[in-house]
């Protein structure tokens, strides 16, 4: 149901007894950016910076972008997002003691439709893809195998039961469960990718693969949207833990044993449109959860015709490398991290990074202030994810015993210098006054509505969140006024006045 066929009679009446008909030549152009604000220019990364952090990658990435017709910057930024799902759980980060990062990285690649998000995707899904085509294979080997052994069980377990049915008539004592009448579980597929899956459903994976997993979207905004709107239940709270890696326990209703998760650790890469993203970071909060995305907002490159072809054999092989990675094993002979420890240069260029962050996060605000606070650990995760792709393209296959000043010096030059821009074009239209935000949010109604006129009354009932009094309405419509968007109607009638305002028909109301 619309805004308008919400109000009352009375209101309605009222509505069309003080022109909502107003003729557009007595309107001035409305302010757009209002509801699409203006942004940041797109950061560049040169040749050489990218060569400087990518290193054996760089051609990989460059050759990509240029056969899928995207920008170099969704290809880098969804690598790290893949390649450090496939490192997963078997080896964190250890800048210090006290402080532990899983590789888990975040990404979000931002661009209008024609954009070439999901070309990008493609180019660093694909030789996952593999990962789970081989997982396939050895579940379906694995299955049979079970299958052959669960019949065998069947046979044997119902032999035991006429047995002990015998034993039972003949008062004797009834033989004990032999071993080989249960099969067990059968195997479980694992699988190091998912589109979409219930948190449940997401945690009773992890609590039998362990390793980890990356969640892939193509449009980010609807996953987050929904965990948006529904705040209240426990979506929010289990990808906030699945940033983290840390234990987690599912309770089930219905089903006495809870799903426990030694380490949740997922990855998310995904696109979004800018429009939906403004919309998104509008209307929800800041509990960190998006603030925790690395985004690339490149300007959209030239389309041309691909000048080489994608050597696909090398991501491949280097992710099934990285996928050789085995845990380690606690005095219990449970599964744990290899923990890879920051030597002393490595720690020294990350406590100066964090000063660097302290002093960034001074001029910031919002959601973009929220972003740099977390910029250090990314950069921590970041710089263990390098270090591994190195490992993976290294011929003399040499193991990764310490993060080194290297490691972590590209990481914080990638992360802080050429990231950073992005989220501020990404971000920074969401660190705003709440006037502002109410604003956007009115504007939004108006818009997809399609409204001629809108009234206090109308926008308290929507109950959104920083425009239920008049007190926050107020200066929120003051904003819209400003920009040409709305008109305060003249009273009238008897009883208390309503605040109704007239829309303008530039924006292309109902007639």
């Amino acid at each position: 149901m619309s805004a308008f066929a919400e109000l009352d009679v009375r209101d309605q009446a009222h509505l069309h007894s003080i022109g909502a008909n107003t003729p557009s030549a007595a309107w001035p152009d409305p302010d757009m950016t209002v509801i699409r604000p203006d942004r940041p220019g797109a950061p560049e990364m040169s040749d050489a910076d990218l060569a400087s952090v990518f290193g054996s990658w760089t051609e990989w990435l460059k050759s990509a972008a240029s056969v899928k017709s995207t920008h170099v910057d969704y290809v880098a930024l969804g690598l790290l997002s893949t390649a450090s799902a496939i490192i997963g759980n078997t080896r964190w980060a250890v800048p210090w003691d006290g402080w532990k990062e899983p590789p888990i990285v975040w990404g979000m690649l931002i661009g209008d439709p024609s954009s070439g998000k999901s070309p990008a995707l493609d180019a660093v899904l694909d030789p996952i893809k593999e990962i789970d085509a081989e997982f396939t294979r050895q579940h379906k080997a694995e299955r049979e195998e079970w299958n052959a052994k669960d019949e065998l069980a069947r046979l044997a377990h119902a032999q035991w039961k006429q047995d002990a049915k015998a034993a039972l008539q003949d008062g004797q004592t009834p033989p004990e469960k032999p071993e080989d009448a249960s099969a067990g579980a059968p195997p479980t597929r694992k699988r190091a990718r998912i589109t979409d899956a219930t948190t449940e459903s997401v945690a009773d994976l992890l609590s039998t693969t362990w390793r980890g997993l990356l969640l892939s979207r193509d449009e980010l905004s609807g996953w987050l949207g929904s965990m948006d709107r529904y705040s209240g239940g426990g979506d929010r709270p289990f990808w906030l833990e699945a940033f983290g890696g840390r234990s987690y326990t599912v309770d089930r209703k219905g089903k006495p044993d809870p799903i426990i998760v030694d380490h949740l650790s997922i990855s998310v890469l995904g696109g979004t449109q800018p429009d939906k993203l403004d919309s998104m970071l509008v209307h929800s909060d800041d509990d960190g959860l998006t603030a925790r995305f690395l985004t690339v907002f490149p300007d959209p490159v030239p389309l041309a015709k691909p000048t080489q072809q994608l050597d696909e054999g090398f991501a491949v092989d280097a992710f099934k490398r990285l996928h050789s990675l085995q845990p380690a094993t606690d005095e219990h002979g449970a599964q744990r991290p290899f923990y890879i420890h920051f030597d002393d240069d490595a720690q020294n260029a990350l406590q100066t990074f964090r000063e660097q962050c302290r002093e960034w996060e001074k001029d910031a605000s919002g959601l973009m202030k929220s972003h740099i606070g977390k910029l250090p650990g990314m950069s921590v995760r970041v710089a263990l994810v390098l270090a591994f792709l190195d490992w993976a393209t290294d011929s003399n296959n040499e193991h990764v015993s310490c993060v080194t000043q290297s490691h972590i010096g590209r990481a914080c030059h990638y992360v802080g210098e050429h990231l950073r821009g992005h989220a501020h074009r990404a971000y920074g239209a969401a660190s705003v006054p709440a006037e502002i935000k109410g604003a956007r949010k009115i504007a939004e109604i108006i818009a997809e509505d399609r409204l001629t006129q809108i009234s206090s009354r109308e926008i308290q009932r929507r109950r959104l969140k920083g425009l239920q009094t008049s007190k926050e309405i107020t200066p929120a419509i003051a904003i819209l006024i400003d920009a040409d968007w709305v008109k305060l109607c003249p009273s009238s009638g008897s009883g208390r006045p309503q605040k109704i305002y007239d829309v303008n028909p530039k924006l292309g109301g109902r007639k």
